[in-house]
């Protein structure tokens, strides 16, 4: 077979759109919240040892990796918001066996004020804040579990 650049410059007949492969995942462990173009976020408010915590999954083509910083989670309301931190400080995403789409889970400190808010108030926006990237992602879900 001889090289050609047309070859190159062809689509390629396998490429997977990563919003079917997102549809067709039947995750169990949380609450669908909120998406993006490309992303889900699966969000819950549990409690630990009397304390309450967030946890999220994003699962789509988002991919990091973070050492030492950590991030942040801003709940954007009408006239307020609320940001929280990570509980650990390493973010690290892991590859969907066989798909191009991408599983990342992270906690965030609550305090109970906060919980009450989050559940009460109608959150219009939530963002995730990294190193040097912001993922903003519209609420789909009415109430949190």
């Amino acid at each position: 077979m001889a090289f050609s650049f047309l070859n190159l410059l062809k689509p390629n007949k396998n490429t997977i759109n990563i919003a079917e492969i997102i549809s067709e995942i039947d995750f169990k462990g949380g609450t669908k919240y909120a998406e993006n173009g490309n992303n889900t976020v699966y969000l819950d408010i549990e409690e630990l040892g009397g304390f309450p915590f967030i946890k999220t999954i994003i699962i789509g083509d988002f991919s990091i990796k973070i050492k030492r910083t950590g991030c942040t989670l801003s709940f954007i309301f009408e006239n307020d918001s609320l940001v929280l931190s990570s509980d650990n400080n390493d973010v690290e995403s892991n590859q969907i066996k066989n798909t191009p789409a991408y599983y990342t889970e992270i906690d965030f400190e609550l305090t109970e004020e906060e919980s009450v808010k989050i559940i009460n108030e109608k959150v219009l926006e939530i963002q995730y804040s990294f190193k040097d990237k912001i993922l903003a992602f519209k609420p789909i879900a009415t109430q949190i579990q």
